[in-house]
């Protein structure tokens, strides 16, 4: 009778390292619990600890959960550019050649992709690539570049919810005051069919950009013969699906709920850019120092 399995593409556990991870990391896997959920991919952000924040959360894995753990980076390059990658084994975290893939602003968007398509072990795809700012590949590229490039990588992300709240909220509002920005939000969370075809992806995604637990429960569904036995067939099933259509298991909020969440969502997200800005200031401080060009260089 064949199975469906509900996946997310991409995760962020978001994890402070002050001391309270172990309550963070149970309300996660109630959250995977509760919506089912099957395979995810943890894509933390390359400046957050991706390594740390992956084997944590497999450190308290409860008893009997049944969600497979997919280890992954969300890659800030050069650029400003995220490029999700991933793979069946968290011992690529390890891997000294690897590393720059772990740390912000070290790799070119091209050396990327020439780092993935090397590795039979790893896969990768563009997310959100309407989003506003220099994460954003169309922003950065235009579309027909932006489709090109994903076409390269692997995968491009099909649906990414992280703006629904806002667009429940204030879409109307925002469409006719600020088009532009609304156009990008709606494609943001449902990519053109143009750029789909444009792109001629390998596989599509699906996720939730959920920075906390409460934001999960969106992705898509696979329908599978039986849930995958292991990382190595979950990466599998991840690498070749080409469905288009998401799948949301949240429940409906009431707009109380919706307004605390994105007031949430708006206090990472600047703090996320603080972060940035801090770390692209202390990178250009160390090209005036030769003892820190010299240690970052052999890092």
């Amino acid at each position: 009778m064949g199975h469906q399995l509900f996946v997310d593409y991409h995760f962020h556990p978001n994890f402070r390292f002050r001391g309270r991870e172990a309550k963070r990391a149970h309300r996660i896997w109630n959250a995977f619990e509760r919506h089912d959920l099957g395979v995810v991919i943890v894509s933390e952000h390359a400046w957050k600890r991706p390594q740390e924040s992956f084997e944590l959360l497999e450190a308290h894995r409860p008893p009997g959960s049944r969600t497979l753990l997919l280890p992954g980076v969300e890659v800030l390059t050069r650029e400003g550019l995220d490029v999700v990658v991933f793979s069946q084994d968290p011992l690529w975290y390890r891997e000294r050649s690897l590393s720059p893939l772990l740390q912000p602003y070290r790799v070119g968007v091209e050396e990327a992709v020439d780092i993935v398509a090397g590795r039979a072990d790893l896969a990768a795809f563009l997310p959100h690539p309407y989003t506003r700012g220099t994460t954003g590949a169309v922003q950065y590229f235009g579309e027909a570049d932006a489709a090109s490039l994903a076409r390269r990588i692997g995968g491009v992300e099909v649906s990414n919810n992280c703006y629904d709240d806002c667009l429940k909220i204030i879409g109307r509002l925002c469409s006719r005051v600020l088009p532009d920005t609304h156009r990008r939000m709606s494609l943001t969370q449902s990519i053109a069919e143009e750029f789909l075809d444009q792109a001629g992806a390998g596989f599509f995604a699906h996720g939730s950009d959920a920075h906390f637990p409460d934001e999960l429960g969106y992705g898509c569904l696979m329908s599978v013969g039986a849930p995958p036995a292991s990382t190595m067939e979950a990466f599998d099933l991840m690498t070749r699906h080409l469905g288009r259509e998401s799948h949301a298991r949240g429940g409906e909020k009431s707009p109380m709920r919706r307004v605390w969440h994105v007031s949430k969502s708006f206090v990472i997200t600047v703090g996320e850019a603080l972060e940035k800005r801090s770390i692209r200031k202390d990178l250009r401080r160390a090209q005036t120092s030769p003892k820190l060009v010299k240690d970052l260089a052999t890092a």
